[in-house]
């Protein structure tokens, strides 16, 4: 490049200021080079520089979400672990019900029986003329083994010996007629047997079965079904 211009400056100036025009216009030219390019140089590491900050920024935000995340998750393991115990005290409360309520049912189970012994056979005998001779739980004999029945009654209606087998629930249900009705069909005896079912209350389907079936209903009132 120097020789070049140096030529060309010895077209209009003598040979030693033609090469002295040509030196100092070489080095300004590379000055101005060296310039412009620390210049870039300085606006790249100033972008970089930006980058940086803003890739730090990120990271922090990150970290910070990251943070945030754990503590959800640290918070939800303590509602999850609140959850389970409190679970866990719910079912041990319905199991300590299911216990009352079995407990309760026994006893009412219970009552409900003693209070069939007691109401039936006045009903029976104001109703059949019936004359009883004997009226407890019993357990007899089925075709397919045995069954301990919540009221036995025996006895003579007109001079007929007549077994009465009863069921006692608190609520009568259609499915419990037809269990029951079924049992008693197993049953074997020389008398006439008359199924009966003593309860505080009885479906609108189990009393429609009843009537078909020719069985007879006696509440804790003391109402005879069907009259």
């Amino acid at each position: 490049m120097t020789s070049l211009l140096e030529e060309k400056l010895r077209a209009a100036f003598p040979p030693e200021q033609a090469h002295l025009l040509a030196e100092v216009i070489h080095e300004a030219y590379n000055d101005l080079v060296k310039a412009r390019d620390f210049s870039e140089l300085k606006s790249i590491v100033g972008e970089l520089a930006q980058a940086q900050k803003r890739t730090e920024e990120r990271v922090d935000r990150l970290a910070l979400a990251v943070e945030e995340l754990a503590q959800a998750q640290k918070r939800t393991e303590e509602r999850v672990d609140q959850l389970a115990a409190a679970q866990e005290r719910t079912e041990r409360a319905v199991r300590q019900l299911a216990r009352q309520v079995g407990g309760l049912s026994e006893a009412l189970g219970g009552s409900l029986e003693d209070l069939a012994l007691e109401v039936v056979p006045e009903i029976l005998e104001y109703r059949w003329g019936m004359e009883i001779e004997f009226c407890e739980r019993d357990t007899l004999p089925l075709r397919n083994g045995e069954y301990e029945f919540d009221l036995v009654i025996r006895g003579q209606v007109e001079r007929r010996p007549v077994l009465v087998l009863g069921e006692v629930k608190s609520n009568i249900t259609e499915s419990e007629v037809e269990r029951f009705l079924n049992l008693v069909a197993q049953v074997t005896a020389t008398e006439e047997i008359r199924p009966l079912f003593f309860g505080y209350r009885v479906e609108r389907a189990a009393k429609e079965l009843i009537r078909e079936r020719g069985a007879v209903m006696v509440t804790t009132r003391g109402k005879y079904f069907p009259e």
